[in-house]
């Protein structure tokens, strides 16, 4: 529990922080929005609905590890676990999880991620589409399982092309508005279907693709009213059937909302990151680098992979910030993306002033360093 306190705190600090931002640096931040693949064509078209291409696939489904530990305190805590800061368990890959065809080192690139992540917050362990329903109202995936599984929807709806940070704002917005109407559960399929379009859009003005996705919610809403009485479908096919839901958020919707293991959630941090790190071949379809990773990594790490790449890619391993010298992929040679320039001297007091301010602080990491947990 004291867990989940911390990180609901860092959530409201964190949305607090921006407010009281400059004008310019609010400026600089949200012109560099990070893009969910899911969505990347939607880039620069205009706002009006587009008929989207959904792909089918057989799939078999099985259910996810200890799932009901992954709702609550995130995965079950083994003797290979780290123990974190944040909230939520990682597992390490065992021994029995080695097979031949994988891609040679990706264990030790694995577990060194691992190990990074449990010293560190980032926003996808408390505004992450799976965390964000239990930040806002506390267990609430325990006490209303159905409530649970339509906000995550509605989370991952919203979370293309959109920071977590401003996911988090929208829907601090609406269950506050739909609270106001009386709807006593805020976030929820009778409040969308009473809303109109221009309503939600408002609520949700600072997401991307806010008029799409306030229509995509309307739809959405009717179809799981009407088609599979007002709760989410157990199966990708129907999923995906779902007006801006596509793979992606279908896999995670899956994985978290029923604890079926589908498939693996890509977005672009673990695009970006499997390709770096040699776990897939170059391609420029997530598609692609979904399947490939399905292809060798253990079935019982396909829900934690996606939070665990997804907070390394938002902080240490970010796509515009170089955080090499706090990586211990690098001091351990087991990235070939290293920024040599950062590795040549020791932090200094404005260096580590600057890590501090990023979408996470990473001064625990120079901690480490500093006490010879690892060696750098």
């Amino acid at each position: 529990m004291a867990s989940k306190r911390v990180v609901s705190k860092v959530a409201d600090e964190a949305v607090k922080r921006r407010k009281s931002s400059r004008i310019g640096a609010k400026l600089r931040m949200l012109s560099t929005v990070e893009v969910k693949i899911e969505d990347e064509s939607l880039c620069g078209a205009p706002e009006h609905p587009v008929k989207e291409e959904i792909i089918k696939q057989e799939v078999k489904e099985e259910p996810v590890e200890n799932f009901s530990e992954i709702k609550q305190e995130g995965f079950e805590t083994h003797a290979d676990e780290v123990s974190p800061i944040n909230g939520t368990c990682f597992s390490t890959v065992r021994p029995s999880d080695l097979a031949q065809g994988q891609p040679p080192n990706w264990q030790a690139i694995y577990n060194e991620v691992v190990a990074m992540r449990g010293r560190i917050i980032t926003p996808v362990d408390s505004m992450g589409c799976e965390k964000m329903p239990d930040t806002l109202s506390p267990q609430l995936s325990e006490k209303q399982p159905q409530l649970y599984r339509f906000q995550l929807l509605i989370s991952l709806m919203l979370s293309s092309q959109t920071k977590d940070e401003i996911n988090y704002e929208a829907s601090q917005n609406m269950k506050k508005h739909f609270i106001s109407k009386g709807f006593s559960n805020g976030v929820c399929i009778e409040a969308i279907r009473a809303s109109s379009e221009s309503e939600l859009d408002e609520l949700i003005k600072r997401v991307g693709f806010h008029r799409r996705k306030a229509m995509y919610m309307k739809k959405a809403c009717d179809m799981l009213h009407e088609k599979h009485n007002g709760d989410i479908p157990k199966c990708i096919e129907d999923v995906v059937e779902l007006p801006g839901v596509g793979p992606k958020m279908g896999h995670l919707l899956l994985q978290f909302g029923w604890g079926i293991n589908s498939g693996i959630g890509v977005d672009v941090h673990i695009h970006r990151l499997a390709q770096k790190w040699g776990w897939v071949r170059k391609s420029d379809k997530p598609e692609a680098t979904r399947l490939e990773l399905e292809s060798w990594l253990p079935r019982r790490l396909w829900a934690q992979v996606n939070p665990l790449l997804v907070g390394f890619g938002q902080t240490v391993c970010n796509s515009q910030i170089s955080n090499c010298d706090v990586c211990t992929l690098a001091s351990k040679g087991l990235c070939k993306g290293v920024n040599r320039k950062l590795l040549k001297g020791p932090i200094s007091e404005d260096r580590l002033n600057k890590l501090r301010r990023q979408r996470a602080d990473l001064s625990p990491l120079v901690e480490d360093q500093k006490a010879g947990i690892v060696n750098f």
